[in-house]
Order: C-alpha cells, then sequence, then structure tokens
C-alpha cells in the first residue's frame, strides 16, 4: 500500500508538471496592414500635418474668393458712376488675382495630394507602425 501511495503521488506529481512546462507556447499574429496604417494615419504627426496644411489651404482660398469678391463689387460701383477708367483698372485686377487664385489652387492642391500619396509609403511612419507593434507583442505576448 505504501508502494501505491508514493507511485500515485508520483504520478499525480508528473501529472502536473508536464502541463507547466507546455506552456510555452509561440504565438502567431496575422496583421491587416491597411487597417493599421488607416489608424495610425490619423495619429502620426506627418498626417497633422498634412491636415494643417489643408486647413491653411482652405483659409487661403477663402481669402482670395472674398477678394475677388469685393473687387467685382468695387468694379460694379465704378461702372454704375459711369467711371469706366477706375473699373477697367479694378478689371485688371480682378483678372490678375484670379490668374493667382487659379494657380495657387492648382499648385499648392498637387503639393497636398503628394503630401498624402507619400504618407502611406514613408519611412518614418512604417519606423512607427513598427515599433508599436513591437511593443504590443513584447508587453501582450
Amino acid at each position: 500500500m505504501k508502494r501505491f501511495s508514493v507511485l500515485l503521488l508520483f504520478f499525480s506529481l508528473f501529472i502536473f508538471i508536464i502541463p507547466l512546462s507546455a506552456e510555452q507556447i509561440t504565438k502567431v499574429a496575422v496583421l491587416d496592414y491597411t487597417r493599421i496604417l488607416s489608424a495610425f494615419y490619423a495619429d502620426s504627426a506627418e498626417a497633422r500635418r498634412i491636415d494643417e496644411m489643408k486647413t491653411v489651404f482652405a483659409q487661403e482660398v477663402r481669402r482670395l474668393q472674398e477678394e475677388i469678391q469685393t473687387l467685382e463689387e468695387r468694379k460694379l460701383e465704378a461702372e454704375n458712376r459711369g467711371n469706366s477708367r477706375d473699373a477697367l483698372d479694378i478689371d485688371s485686377t480682378i483678372q490678375d488675382k484670379k490668374q493667382y487664385y487659379q494657380e495657387y489652387v492648382r499648385v499648392r492642391g498637387n503639393q497636398i495630394q503628394q503630401y498624402a500619396a507619400n504618407l502611406g509609403s514613408s519611412n518614418e511612419l512604417a519606423r512607427e507602425i513598427l515599433k508599436e507593434i513591437q511593443y504590443i507583442a513584447e508587453s501582450n505576448g
């Protein structure tokens, strides 16, 4: 009986020890890079810079539109007064402003689009994402 008790004790210890050594299982994760990229895009410094550029661009476009509108009103007033010389001068200024406006919208809009397109392939953003993935992998297993 004593021998049976020792054997039973040894066997039960053996059964409890085996699972403890089997706990070291390597975990593998599958990452959806496009989903990660879209989540990090909103938080990255470059994305904030692009958003700021868009805001400044929109403000400048509004300012230029208001200037052109004001000049057109002044031209109309000059025409109503019969002052054709002032109306022609203002019309010339309006044409210059409209040309500048079109160039500004074209160049600045393309520049912002190019920055946004380059954001997805940016090394800085990729490093930031990799660093965060590594942190999560090390902290959560």
